[in-house]
């Protein structure tokens, strides 16, 4: 192998560029967070890839996204098999199951899995989603929302520029308890009912989890997290606080390189508010991630460009757009805008490969490929589009 020149990428990563163009792998040396045997991605050991095809222009979208990954063998040194499996409203029709056994079977089998644009389908029964159907069977239990606002596309947000340029901030959310567990199923009538209630509830080994995942995830970033709650109201979010905190400071102990710290969830959504850039990783439960999502998917604008990463409890990771009723799920909508392309699905091979394989260095140089392409694009199509320039 050829001499090799390097530069640091994002995190801190050193992304090696051999003499021949290609990049060096580089690991990020945790490895914790994936499911990936050390040793897989050599030519004759690949990378196992799940792809799931999912709804409408779902399919086309999960094309563009393997192209991609396929790309990178040509610039890198690492290698895929990727291996297609039924999902969404398709598979309903063609196989009688949003998800079938084989696909299951395909995800648990898989190195990672990268799940394409899903719809609402219209011949399932009421009480099932696909997401949610593959979230039970796969044991899912945190979501990793990424905000990330690059300086092309902040004047698209509905914030000032100066206050999103430069956003790069991580939504850790715990999936497997609290409000949000599952969908509450069935009629819920509430006309001629006098109360109702919803159960917000966490096991210490769901907290104690979770905590760990955070602090694998703080080591690959600045180190600094904030813990978002309400622990000055709820019993529960006491219980989560105290438990987040005993599995923390035991992992730390005299550790500088990492800090946490606490804030209310409505201190925190105005703070968010005021100066989003002031913010790492982020931590919270099951639905104040649901509502703070959200609010940071609002920071792009009107462009719903975001992927998201589940974890599931055996290492496994899935990777796909963070909108999960995507526009590209609905061929017959005749709305048009940044949302409906590959952007988010890109992005989430940048995350598969980042979180899923533990290859933070083939992340970077995917990663700056899309900065370029959005310094590019991007300003082509605010010059031609002016009404989607903030005014």
């Amino acid at each position: 192998m050829g001499g090799v020149s390097g530069f640091v990428g994002p995190a801190g990563f050193q992304v090696s560029v051999r003499r021949d163009g290609t990049c060096a792998r580089s690991r990020g040396g945790l490895g914790r967070l994936s499911a990936a045997v050390a040793g897989t991605g050599e030519v004759d050991n690949p990378y196992k890839i799940t792809v799931l095809k999912g709804d409408g222009r779902g399919p086309e979208m999960a094309e563009i996204a393997v192209s991609v990954v396929e790309a990178l063998q040509d610039y890198t040194d690492l290698h895929f098999k990727i291996d297609w499996a039924e999902f969404g409203e398709d598979s309903l029709k063609e196989n009688g199951s949003l998800v079938p056994e084989e696909t299951v079977e395909k995800c648990k089998q898989a190195d990672s899995v990268l799940k394409s644009y899903q719809g609402t389908a219209k011949d399932a029964p009421v009480d099932e989603n696909a997401h949610l159907v593959l979230r039970s069977k796969l044991d899912v239990y945190a979501q990793l929302l990424p905000t990330r606002v690059y300086p092309p596309l902040s004047s698209m947000s509905v914030f000032k520029e100066d206050k999103v340029n430069g956003v790069d901030l991580l939504l850790v959310r715990e999936v497997s308890g609290g409000v949000l567990r599952k969908r509450e199923t069935g009629v819920l009538p509430v006309e001629d009912v006098d109360e109702a209630d919803s159960l917000m509830r966490y096991e210490k080994q769901q907290v104690e989890r979770f905590a760990n995942l955070v602090l694998d995830l703080a080591q690959r970033r600045s180190g600094r997290v904030l813990n978002v709650d309400r622990a000055d109201q709820l019993k529960v979010s006491r219980f989560w606080r105290s438990n987040m905190h005993s599995v923390m400071e035991n992992t730390l102990k005299d550790r500088a390189d990492i800090t946490v710290e606490d804030m209310f969830v409505d201190d925190f959504c105005r703070a968010l508010v005021i100066n989003p850039k002031k913010f790492d990783v982020v931590c919270t439960s099951n639905l104040f991630g649901d509502v703070i999502a959200e609010l940071l998917a609002s920071l792009h604008g009107p462009a719903r460009i975001n992927p998201t990463s589940w974890i599931c409890d055996s290492g496994l990771s899935i990777h796909g757009p963070a909108d999960l009723y995507n526009a590209s799920a609905y061929v017959e909508s005749a709305d048009q805008d940044y949302s409906r392309g590959p952007i988010s699905i890109i992005r989430a091979v940048s995350m598969m490969l980042r979180y899923g394989l533990d290859e933070p260095a083939a992340a970077d140089l995917l990663q700056k490929a899309l900065m370029k392409t959005f310094d590019v694009s991007f300003r082509e199509m605010s010059q031609s589009k002016p009404a989607l320039r903030r005014e």
